[in-house]
């Protein structure tokens, strides 16, 4: 099925599902991320920014691109956070500023809009450096042009446009010192291909399933003595509300004494971001032509610091329990060091062994089985290790919880928690014998699932996953995850995520390959 075209809805679906995909790389990103500081949160930056504007384009409704796009640039703008969110930010204000008089895309529309956004990029800067995120839009910009002459499916085209993008970032090392010595890609550039893997990744027959990184190697070493911040060492980020001034103005104010400046927006309000040696100064200045707001300002020097002590160590190891290779691949993806992979319930020695060849300060057992727990807390009291359980009843549940224990702030283990009690997840299974259960008839050889108390039974598996995700939903809207296994196909996946999409204009939906044998899906929904 070809998509010629892409209305206002699908592009908040757009920004959504890149923005996932930032969440769920942020902390790969974060280990590439030396230049222009060694400050270790490219990836969250990126995540927070387009998080932002994601959430301001779905507030804006069902209207034309031209208003999403505007209010997605404006939600960007204010939740910008970093060197690395700012230029993302401005990127879209570039993007919303060339699409402002259209009510959808096409192929064209994207490669020109794309034009814009990459030269946006690069006029917010003060000094544009190749082999950086400007570097990766130029060559993904070029490409759409090319491309659009040609290709009028936006998943194709985008696929394209995609594959040039990731080549630009392989480059990258070529061309920024910095990155050769440490050996990595640059982090924002290998974002904003993240966040065009995400968006491809939920359109009508897109092909990016992988569950692997694609082309991202997580470096041995995390940061190295040799890198150094210096003495702008204050990473500084404020909005000037009801400004004054005007862009070229504050910036010619804020020049002196600072580094990776970025001026962004227009008045009334305007984003600022600095490096500087005197955070207060900055504040000083702006507060002359409006009113600062979302005062934000972290000592990099300090993070940096430590990071260099924390990096070498491996404080933390996770072993998870997990029914199939495809939650294998997952699981490891989202750092984990042991991945015991069965169709049953694992022996206490199995699990004891995988405990002791941990090397982490402590280890986290993920039983992802109600059926686990108890053993699992007996290998816990056998084994040699500073080792606990956290007590996932399923392994979608486990899923969500590592997602979130990779997550920023000082409480990740309560952020993990609380995932797993948001988690509304259920099985999809074909039934073994005739039965009624919670007032419902299932039949032997038809699909099954529960979800809390309630039971759902039909003749297809279709039929009981539109059923299960209606009660899931409720009232809001939200994404659907699907994880395939039992006699399900890639092919069957999208055929049912298309059909989840279609039930609900706030609804989208994924899949992933789980490969395990006593289900036909795990399912799981988040608003």
């Amino acid at each position: 099925m070809d998509l010629p075209n892409l209305d206002g809805r699908g592009y908040a679906r757009f920004l959504a599902a890149g923005s996932h995909y930032l969440k769920k790389y942020r902390s790969v990103l974060n280990d590439l991320n030396v230049y222009p500081v060694p400050d270790g949160d490219t990836g969250t930056n990126m995540y927070l920014t387009a998080r932002s504007a994601a959430r301001a384009a779905y507030a804006s409704g069902n209207g034309p691109v031209s208003q999403v796009a505007s209010r997605a640039a404006d939600g960007a703008l204010v939740g910008a956070r970093g060197n690395s969110g700012v230029i993302l930010a401005q990127m879209l204000r570039g993007f919303a500023h060339h699409v402002r008089h259209r009510d959808s895309l096409d192929t064209f529309s994207v490669a020109t809009g794309v034009r814009e956004a990459a030269a946006a990029a690069r006029q917010a800067l003060q000094n544009p450096t190749e082999g950086t995120i400007v570097s990766v839009a130029d060559a993904a910009a070029d490409a759409a042009y090319r491309l659009a002459l040609h290709e009028p499916d936006l998943v194709r085209f985008l696929s394209g446009v995609l594959r040039f993008a990731n080549d630009a970032v392989d480059r990258t090392p070529e061309q920024l010192p910095a990155l050769r010595d440490a050996g990595v890609v640059d982090a924002g550039g290998a974002g904003f291909t993240y966040f065009l893997e995400g968006a491809l990744a939920l359109l009508p027959e897109g092909r990016v399933r992988s569950t692997a990184f694609p082309r991202r190697p997580v470096r041995a070493e995390v940061f190295s003595p040799k890198q150094s911040v210096g003495v702008m060492h204050y990473c500084t980020e404020l909005v000037l509300e009801d400004a004054t001034c005007s862009i070229a103005e504050l910036r010619r104010a804020l020049e002196p004494r600072s580094e990776s400046l970025l001026v962004v927006g227009a008045p009334p309000t305007i984003k600022v971001h600095v490096h500087t040696d005197d955070p207060d100064r900055v504040k000083s200045v702006a507060t002359r032509h409006g009113t600062i707001t979302r005062v934000k300002v972290d000592d990099m020097a300090q993070q940096h610091a430590m990071l260099l002590i924390d990096g070498p160590r491996v404080e933390r190891s996770i072993v998870a329990v997990v029914p199939g290779p495809g939650f294998e691949t997952i699981v490891k993806e989202l750092g984990a060091e042991v991945a015991l992979v069965t169709s049953g319930s694992p022996s206490v020695g199995e699990l004891v062994l995988a405990l002791n060849n941990t090397v982490g300060d402590e280890t986290l057992l993920f039983p992802n089985d109600a059926n686990v727990v108890a053993a699992a807390r007996e290998a816990v009291a056998l084994c040699a290790k500073n080792a606990r359980v956290i007590p996932t009843e399923n392994v979608v549940e486990g899923v969500n919880a590592l997602i979130a224990l990779r997550g920023e702030g000082p409480r990740p283990i309560e952020e993990m928690d609380r995932a797993i009690a948001r988690t509304r997840s259920a099985r999809i299974f074909i039934a073994s014998k005739t039965a009624v259960a919670g007032g419902v008839s299932v039949a032997r050889g038809k699909a099954a699932a529960v979800y809390g108390d309630r039971w759902f039974a039909g003749e297809t598996v279709s039929d009981v996953a539109l059923d299960l995700v209606a009660a899931m939903r409720g009232a809001t809207g939200g994404l659907v995850t699907l994880y395939y296994g039992g006699a399900q196909r890639e092919k069957d996946a999208q055929r049912l995520s298309e059909e989840l999409r279609s039930m609900n204009a706030d609804t989208d939906a994924e899949y992933y390959y789980g490969g395990m044998k006593n289900a036909e899906y795990w399912v799981t929904f988040d608003e």
